[in-house]
């Protein structure tokens, strides 16, 4: 239901009263933002919790998405695979 009501918005050219033209400048400059941490050497990636992967990945996304959002969820859902995988080992090596 939420797909329908946010592909309707995008139909009449607004959501949440954003008309369409601002949504894509506002997704464009974070995707410029994304874009400069490609610039960024893997140790500051690394401390700021991305991989240079997922920054290219997100500076290729379309301009409907909204690149740093994507990018920080992107990042998060890495962070929780790896301190699980990390909880598998910890638990094999107690056992």
């Amino acid at each position: 239901m939420r797909d329908y009501a946010l592909n309707r918005a995008i139909g009449l050219d607004e959501v949440r009263g954003v008309s369409l033209l601002r949504r894509f400048v506002h997704n464009w400059l974070a995707r410029r933002a994304v874009a400069k941490l490609d610039s960024y050497d893997d140790y500051l990636l690394r401390d700021i919790g991305v991989e240079r992967s997922d920054v290219r990945w997100a500076a290729g996304l379309p301009l409907s998405v909204n690149a740093a959002i994507a990018l920080e969820e992107r990042s998060g859902t890495n962070r929780r695979s790896a301190d699980s995988r990390a909880q598998d080992v910890r638990e094999n090596v107690v056992q």
